[in-house]
């Protein structure tokens, strides 16, 4: 229709959330049919009258939702459109694919619900995960101090590459960890993919009117 564009898509990621959203375990129920999805890259194959800000073989970010499909066929302001790459390679495309959520969720979890300033400390489960991965990176360029939270060991020195300032096994005793790696220093915010008793130890381990942000349930269990 007439100020709609039909994209190819190249790539489109599996997130927790997705799978979660599926099995009925996210929180909100999608409205049936649907087709799962959050983000992606493709490529206009098509566009119709009235489309003046996208050009057939322009590479576009798909947002919106329902992208686990071939082709999508959407008004074009729900695209977002991609300087001339030239022919990007395969692994440069799955990069693209993962460039709308979990960057944008770092970055709205260090920002919208705690004033850091320099020199604090803030916690974090999954933080192998892409979105733990990006909040280490954001952080350390705002000179905020990390406590990275894992599941298994192996994992210390490539989130220390990434900037990570400490990094912990989860288990029972981890909020005594997490004051002793921050010399009893205050731990204002918490972010917790896992959910069950990881998201009650990061609870224990804030400071008091320290806050919480949980955004996952990794371990299939309920904060």
């Amino acid at each position: 229709q007439e100020g709609q564009v039909r994209v190819k898509v190249l790539a489109t990621p599996i997130h927790p959330s997705n799978l979660l959203q599926i099995s009925g375990n996210y929180g909100v129920d999608p409205t049936l049919p649907s087709t799962p999805g959050s983000e992606g890259v493709g490529r206009v194959v098509e566009t119709s009258a009235g489309v003046t800000n996208l050009a057939v073989e322009q590479l576009v970010l798909l947002a919106g939702g329902g992208t686990w499909r071939e082709e999508i066929v959407a008004p074009a302001a729900s695209f977002i459109p991609l300087p001339d790459l030239g022919t990007p390679s395969a692994e440069l495309i799955e990069q693209l694919a993962m460039t709308t959520v979990n960057p944008l969720a770092a970055l709205l979890m260090l920002n919208n619900f705690v004033e850091l300033e320099k020199g604090d400390w803030l916690v974090q489960s999954a933080a192998n995960s892409a979105v733990g991965g990006y909040v280490i990176q954001l952080a350390k360029k705002r000179g905020i101090k990390t406590i990275n939270v894992v599941r298994r060991e192996g994992l210390a020195k490539e989130l220390k590459s990434l900037g990570a300032d400490v990094v912990l096994i989860d288990g029972p005793d981890l909020a005594s960890q997490i004051a002793s790696a921050a010399n009893n220093a205050p731990v204002s915010l918490a972010l917790d993919a896992v959910g069950g008793e990881t998201f009650t130890r990061l609870t224990n381990s804030l400071a008091y009117g320290g806050t919480i942000v949980a955004y996952g349930m990794l371990s299939g269990q309920p904060a």
